[in-house]
C-alpha cells in the first residue's frame, strides 16, 4: 500500500511542537521563495503571499507523520542541527529568489562570481525559441551563440535581440531536441520580457522541485520517508541546486520528471507515467535509458504509453514550431554532437582549467588526464571511453530492471541510472549535474542507523560530489576527478550491490 500523505497522524489528537517547528520551516520557505517574486508585482502581493504561506501553517503541521513528535527529546543534538540546516536553508533561499527577480542584486546569486552570476541556461532555450518564432530555419547554427568564438570568463558580450532583457544574457548554445522549444515558446507566447521568463521560470522549478520532493518522502513512507523529507532543505541549500534554479537548468527537472514518471508506473497509472518520462526524453534524451529498465521489466504497456506521447509531443511541436527545426536537428545538429563538434567551445585553448576539471563528463575524463600530464593516450581515446560507458550503462539498466526492491530502493536505481546517463554526455558541468546525487546521498542517509563511519562517508561524499570552491588548478583537476569518480562509483554500486527485495515486480 502507497504511505498516504497523513499516515500515522489523521488519528493523533494533539499535534505536537516538531510539528509546528517543521510545518514553521517548510511555510517559511515557501514565503522566503514567493515574497520576493510577489513584491516585484505589487506590494500588496506580497503581503497576500505571507499571510496565506502562514495561514498554511496549520495545515502544513497536521500532516506531518506522527512519528516525529517527541525527536527533540530523543535527539536533541540532531534536532538543533535540522533546525539550523533549516534555518541556512531559509536564507538561501531568500536572497536567492532576491537576485532572481533582480539581477543586479550580486549578494543573492548562489556563488558571488561573474561567471555565475552571468550566467543563464535559460537564455539559450528562449533564445533558440526566438530565431524559431522569426522563421529562422536551423537554431542549432554556432553563429547564433557566443559560446564558439568568446571564451567563457571573458565580458558578455550578448547578441542582438527582439525580447526584452535577452541579449545580454546569450552565451551557451542551444543543444535540446525541437520539442523542447515549445516550453519557451510558450513562454513568449505570454510576454516578451526575457526578466519576466526568468522569475517565473524559477518559481515554477523551484516548485516543482520541492513538492516532488516532498511527495517523493511520502511515497518512500516510514522512518526513510521521513528522514527524505527531513533533509529536502539540505538539498535545497546545496549550490549545486542553487545553481540549477539560478541558471535556468532544465536538468534536476528533468531528472525529476522521469523519476516521477516510474514511480507513477509502479502505482499503476502508466499514461500519467508515459507522459511524464515521455518529456524528460524529449528534453534531454538521456532519461531514454530507463526504457532497457522498463523492456527488462516487460512494462509493455509503460513503454507503450511512453513512446506514444512521446510522438504526440513530436507532432503537436511540427504543429507548432514547424519541420524546419526537426530538419535542422537530423542534418546539423546530430552529426555534430557525434563528432563532437556541437560541444567544442569546451575544448578551446583559451577555456580555463577550472572549466575542464569541472566537467563530470565522462569522456571529458580524457582531456583532465592530459592536462594531468598523462602521455601516450590516442586521439580516439574519448571517443573509446564513451563507447565502452554506454555499453556498461545498457547492460547495468537492464539487470536493474530484472530486480524487485523496496520503494527507496527503487528511487536510488533509477536515480543512479539517470545521473550515470546524464555523465555520458561530452558535456557536464558539476555545477548543476551534481545536483541529484546529492539526493542519492540524502536517501541512503537512511542507512546509517548509528553508524557513524557510514555517515561520516556520506559527508565526505556529499562534499567531494559538491566540490569545493576553486583550487590552484592541478589541484582543482585532481580534487574534481576524485569527486567525479566517487559520483560514477556510487552509481555503479547502487545498480550492482543486493537491495532489500520487495514484491516481484509487476509488468505494467
Amino acid at each position: 500500500m502507497v504511505p498516504s500523505v497523513t499516515a500515522g497522524i489523521r488519528d493523533r489528537e494533539q499535534v505536537g511542537a516538531e510539528h509546528w517547528v517543521v510545518g514553521a520551516i517548510a511555510t517559511a520557505l515557501a514565503t522566503a521563495i514567493l515574497t520576493p517574486v510577489a513584491a516585484r508585482l505589487n506590494a500588496w502581493a506580497a503581503v497576500l503571499v505571507v499571510v496565506a504561506c502562514q495561514a498554511a501553517l496549520p495545515w502544513a503541521a497536521h500532516r506531518l507523520p506522527a512519528r516525529l513528535a517527541g525527536a527533540w527529546r530523543r535527539h536533541p543534538a540532531l534536532s538543533l542541527a535540522w533546525l539550523l540546516l533549516a534555518l541556512f536553508a531559509l536564507v538561501q533561499m531568500a536572497r536567492l529568489s532576491a537576485f532572481m527577480v533582480d539581477s543586479s542584486r550580486l549578494w543573492g546569486s548562489a556563488v558571488p562570481d561573474p561567471a555565475a552570476s552571468n550566467h543563464q541556461c535559460l537564455s539559450a532555450y528562449v533564445h533558440a525559441a526566438d530565431l524559431s518564432r522569426r522563421g529562422e530555419p536551423n537554431v542549432y547554427d554556432a553563429r547564433w551563440y557566443p559560446a564558439f568564438t568568446t571564451p567563457p570568463y571573458a565580458e558578455p558580450r550578448g547578441v542582438e535581440s527582439p525580447v526584452d532583457g535577452l541579449g545580454r544574457w546569450v552565451h551557451d548554445p542551444y543543444e535540446y531536441p525541437p520539442p523542447f522549444l515549445l516550453l519557451p515558446r510558450a513562454a513568449l507566447a505570454l510576454t516578451n520580457s526575457f526578466d519576466h521568463i526568468r522569475t517565473a521560470w524559477f518559481v515554477l522549478q523551484t516548485t516543482i522541485f520541492v513538492t516532488a520532493a516532498l511527495l517523493l518522502a511520502c511515497w518512500i513512507g516510514g522512518a526513510p520517508g521521513l528522514l527524505a523529507g527531513l533533509l529536502v532543505p539540505a538539498v535545497l541549500a546545496s549550490v549545486p541546486t542553487m545553481l540549477n534554479l539560478q541558471f535556468g537548468q532544465f536538468h534536476a527537472t528533468t531528472i525529476v520528471l522521469a523519476v516521477a514518471g516510474m514511480i507513477a508506473f509502479e502505482k499503476r497509472r502508466p499514461a500519467l507515467g508515459g507522459g511524464l518520462l515521455a518529456v524528460a526524453i524529449l528534453a534531454k534524451i538521456f532519461p531514454g535509458l530507463l526504457l532497457i529498465t522498463l523492456a527488462a521489466r516487460r512494462c509493455w504497456r509503460a513503454m507503450a504509453w511512453t513512446l506514444a506521447f512521446v510522438v504526440v509531443f513530436a507532432v503537436v511541436a511540427v504543429m507548432v514550431l514547424g519541420a524546419d527545426p526537426f530538419v535542422a536537428f537530423v542534418r546539423y545538429q546530430l552529426p555534430r554532437i557525434a563528432t563532437g563538434e556541437a560541444f567544442s567551445f569546451i575544448d578551446r585553448p583559451d577555456v580555463p582549467v577550472f572549466i575542464v576539471s569541472r566537467n563530470f563528463s565522462v569522456p571529458g575524463v580524457v582531456h583532465k588526464l592530459r592536462l594531468l600530464g598523462v602521455t601516450g593516450l590516442p586521439s580516439s581515446a574519448a571517443w573509446w571511453l564513451a563507447l565502452i560507458y554506454t555499453l556498461l550503462l545498457v547492460g547495468l539498466a537492464w539487470r536493474a530492471g530484472r530486480r524487485a526492491a523496496t520503494p527507496v530502493a527503487n528511487v536510488l536505481i533509477w536515480l543512479a541510472l539517470l545521473n550515470l546517463a546524464a555523465l555520458r554526455s561530452p558535456v557536464a558541468p558539476s555545477a548543476y549535474v551534481t545536483a541529484p546525487v546529492l539526493w542519492m546521498l540524502v536517501l541512503l542517509a537512511g542507512e546509517v542507523r548509528g553508524r557513524y563511519s557510514v555517515g561520516g562517508a556520506i559527508v565526505i561524499a556529499w562534499v567531494l560530489i559538491a566540490g569545493p570552491p576553486p583550487l590552484p588548478d592541478r589541484i582543482d583537476l585532481l580534487v574534481a576527478l576524485l569527486g567525479q569518480m566517487l559520483a560514477v562509483a556510487l552509481g555503479v554500486w547502487l545498480l550492482l550491490r543486493s537491495p532489500a527485495r520487495s514484491d516481484p515486480a509487476p509488468q505494467h
